[in-house]
């Protein structure tokens, strides 16, 4: 039931927001005509000529971000303050990409009152249109409830929360009589949930009925993932926990975009390249890249790639070190590490040492943004819970990272982790890239 209502009003929006960005461009274009014939004379044909040869670099910015960002309509459910602001931030972003563009292609010399008119015209229609669809709850689901008070509590408080359907609870019923199913036949009900088992058997008869019913899975699983689906097999249809929210598309377009902007930025860094191996054969004895197996995504084994920051063999003296060690056991990091050399310190304070990772995103092995890959010998020592980190590929850059890397604990870092799977987005990984930047440059906690 909830699943129908989520997919027609996240394409309403989305198809709405389409057709918002469509007339507020060309709105504002029409505005700032209009505003520059009362002062000068201007030839409108072509004005407008060009406003149309660089239209489709605003659709091609703008509707892709639209989509991701109209997302996280898929969930349930949805604070539409939190989806407000996610909105307006979707479209400076999608602004700032697509002028980005034209400046690269040099056709940037529209007017900036256009583009600010635009900016206007396209947020006011976007947020009156998510309140407009909020208020108007005119269909909502009518439900019944099988089961006790204070589970149905908390179903309340999450349909009250959500805010582009309503769902209308008709009763609670504690306890079922034989009437209850000449009030289905005769009510007008679209959705009854059961919450006990012991309501189990009046599933076949709702289905029967031909009214939608759905059976609370937490008195059976205690712990149970916030990542549910039900997916039709042979005669049985098999109940799957996920790590990590399913959202295959957007991890697809994610992974899509790893490789083309690890690609751009191998070419961006290249003299970087070719400069760093000839300073660290000059400066030390050893290879210029240092391999080293880690476990990737649910485990698997690749040689991540790194510019050497080391003396030689500095692995075997880990041991004489252990005992120094200023993160948990599992982790080994120092501060003073005698094993780094003087051009490692430098390159490790600005993290060129990991540039060659570029090179692992590019094989698919690694990602832009996710958890940092850890070594296979630690996540022997995991206590079961931080494992759930490698249910995406690792990253070049994380929260993590951009939030102190070394100079935070182990337990934090692993939740910082956590918090990255559960609550990852296209506009989360952006934010995270950004803000990698001046983490680089200042070098807070990179030892």
């Amino acid at each position: 039931m909830i699943q129908q209502k989520k997919a027609f009003s996240r394409w309403i929006i989305t198809l709405a927001d389409i057709g918002i960005i469509i007339l507020a461009y060309w709105l504002a274009v029409l505005i700032r005509a209009g505003l520059l014939m009362l002062s000068e004379s201007i030839e409108i044909g072509w004005y407008l000529s060009y406003y149309v040869k660089i239209f489709p670099f605003f659709l091609i910015t703008f509707i892709p971000i639209i989509i991701l960002n109209n997302s996280s309509l898929q969930y349930f459910p949805v604070d539409k303050y939190k989806f407000y602001t996610r909105t307006i931030s979707s479209l400076v972003i999608a602004l700032l990409i697509s002028t980005t563009l034209l400046y690269y292609f040099k056709l940037f010399t529209q007017s900036r009152i256009a583009l600010f008119l635009f900016f206007i015209i396209s947020t006011i229609s976007m947020l009156l249109l998510r309140e407009f669809i909020s208020r108007r709850r005119n269909n909502c689901i009518r439900t019944l409830i099988l089961g006790p008070e204070k589970e149905v509590e908390e179903i309340k408080k999450v349909f009250s929360i959500h805010a582009f359907f309503g769902i209308d609870i008709l009763e609670v019923l504690k306890e079922v009589d034989e009437n209850f199913i000449e009030r289905l036949k005769s009510e007008s009900v679209d959705w009854v949930i059961v919450l006990k088992k012991e309501f189990k058997s009046y599933i076949p008869i709702c289905e029967n009925l031909g009214i939608t019913v759905s059976y609370y899975l937490k008195g059976e699983f205690k712990e149970l993932s916030s990542f549910v689906s039900v997916e039709q097999m042979l005669e049985s249809p098999l109940l799957t926990f996920h790590p990590v929210p399913p959202q295959y598309i957007q991890l697809f377009l994610k992974y899509t975009v790893d490789k083309l902007l690890a690609f751009i930025l191998i070419i961006l860094f290249s003299p970087l390249f070719a400069v760093i191996p000839i300073i660290i054969k000059l400066t030390s004895r050893g290879p210029v890249l240092y391999r080293h197996q880690r476990s990737g995504l649910n485990g698997r084994r690749f040689m991540m790639l790194k510019f050497r920051t080391m003396f030689e063999k500095a692995d075997e003296m880990k041991e004489l070190l252990i005992h120094k060690n200023e993160m948990k056991n599992i982790v080994f990091k120092m501060r003073e590490d005698p094993r780094i050399t003087k051009l490692g310190r430098i390159l490790r304070q600005y993290s060129l040492d990991e540039l060659p990772q570029l090179i692992n995103v590019l094989k698919g092995e690694m990602s832009l943004v996710g958890p940092r890959p850890p070594l296979p010998e630690e996540v022997e020592k995991y206590e079961g819970w931080e494992r759930k980190r490698l249910s995406m590929k690792p990253g070049l850059t994380c929260l993590w990272q951009i939030s102190g890397r070394s100079d935070i604990g182990f337990e934090e870092w692993m939740k910082l982790d956590l918090e990255y799977m559960d609550n990852w987005s296209p506009i989360l990984d952006l934010v995270i890239l950004l803000k990698t930047i001046p983490a680089v440059i200042s070098g807070r906690g990179a030892y």
